[in-house]
């Protein structure tokens, strides 16, 4: 008979990741899972957590979401009642502790990979759940970017008070590519690709973003930001009445554009290359990225749809496209999509970034014969 998981004998469920990070999730038994994620070879930078009062000020925000309103878990049919969105709490922050490769006792052991170690309720995060084509997945990933929208919407409410501020990693990652600090083989061949798809002047531009993301918000006007929001870091509960976001590592201050576009910047990119036909979004299932991204949104807004974003959140989830693809290029390898990409991000540039906040319900095609049947009754 095979024994139950617990807490003195977790059970490694997946192990994955790329040259940047390498993420163990562990099953706990009753009280859940673990995350430890651990730097890869091509990890440049220590991890780091956020210093004693920034920890204090997300603990707040995590105790004013854990006591606002709640929701109940997800029955057969996927439905909570009309006022579901309403009740929904946010996304709870699960926040990073030290630690090296998990024990047997679930804590650490001397001479294990160290890493950071998060305590939640599942064992996969959206960034699986949504593309994988099964209806409940999908509720599941709707409701939890519902949740990560009123998350950051919170966390954006908290004032940055420290002098100084760590960098945004993901920007500082992009900058040093375009400026050409970044030289690994792919990164170095797919920044030649991207300059000759892209041209001199969106170059320029692309370039021009980057550097206005990297500098200090205005006195006074920079909030909390969580600092690399996905849907690789939501992991909701299998019940449907729970969603973590993984937050520590990238935490900083500056403006709130940065962390919503980046989760829309990586819903527009699924969007678009599932359109296409690139990577694994082309290739699996139809899956409705609209409905999602229209989810973050009304969380965030409360509903106010994209006139109420922050101003800049199309440039962000521009940069977000280049970030990924600069990862990818650099951590995992070359690969011939990043043609395509490049033709993206040049579309998405030469917009303003316009079409990564362009969420609409589409019309639905009716054929011509069709609309002859209807009219005849």
């Amino acid at each position: 008979m095979a024994l139950r998981p617990s807490e003195t004998e977790p059970v490694t469920v997946r192990e994955y990741g790329t040259r940047y990070l390498r993420i163990t999730v562990r099953y706990h038994g009753e009280t859940g899972f673990s995350w430890l994620r651990a730097p890869g070879p091509a990890h440049t930078r220590s991890q780091r957590l956020p210093p004693a009062a920034v920890g204090a000020a997300l603990r707040r925000v995590d105790v004013a979401i854990s006591t606002a309103g709640g929701a109940g878990p997800v029955g057969a049919a996927g439905t909570r009642g009309n006022d579901a969105a309403e009740e929904r709490r946010g996304a709870r922050l699960a926040l990073g502790k030290w630690a090296a490769a998990p024990a047997q006792d679930g804590g650490t052991r001397p001479g294990g990979r160290p890493g950071v170690l998060y305590r939640v309720p599942g064992a996969v995060s959206v960034a699986r759940l949504l593309p994988s084509g099964d209806d409940t997945a999908f509720r599941l990933s709707v409701s939890a970017l519902t949740d990560v929208g009123k998350t950051l919407r919170r966390l954006h409410q908290e004032p940055w008070e420290l002098p100084e501020r760590p960098p945004h990693h993901g920007v500082r990652r992009l900058l040093a590519w375009v400026l050409g600090e970044e030289n690994t083989p792919g990164a170095t061949q797919l920044r030649a690709l991207a300059r000759a798809r892209l041209g001199s002047s969106l170059w320029t531009r692309l370039t021009d973003w980057s550097q206005a993301a990297a500098e200090p918000t205005g006195r006074g006007g920079a909030v909390l930001l969580h600092g690399a929001p996905s849907t690789g870091w939501l992991v909701p509960s299998p019940a449907g009445d729970h969603t973590a976001l993984l937050t520590g590592e990238e935490v900083t201050g500056g403006d709130p554009a940065l962390d919503l576009g980046w989760l829309l910047g990586e819903l527009h990119e699924l969007r678009t290359a599932a359109a296409r036909g690139l990577g694994s979004a082309g290739h699996g299932p139809p899956v409705d990225y609209a409905g999602a991204a229209r989810a973050l949104l009304s969380g965030y807004t409360g509903g106010d749809g994209t006139a109420a974003v922050p101003r800049g959140t199309a440039r962000a989830a521009t940069l977000r496209l280049a970030v990924h693809m600069r990862d990818f290029a650099s951590f995992v390898g070359w690969h011939e999509d990043l043609r395509h990409y490049c033709d993206l991000l040049a579309e998405t540039l030469h917009e303003d970034g316009a079409p990564t906040l362009q969420w609409a319900t589409p019309e639905p095609v009716t054929s011509p014969e069709r609309t002859r049947r209807m009219s005849r009754g």
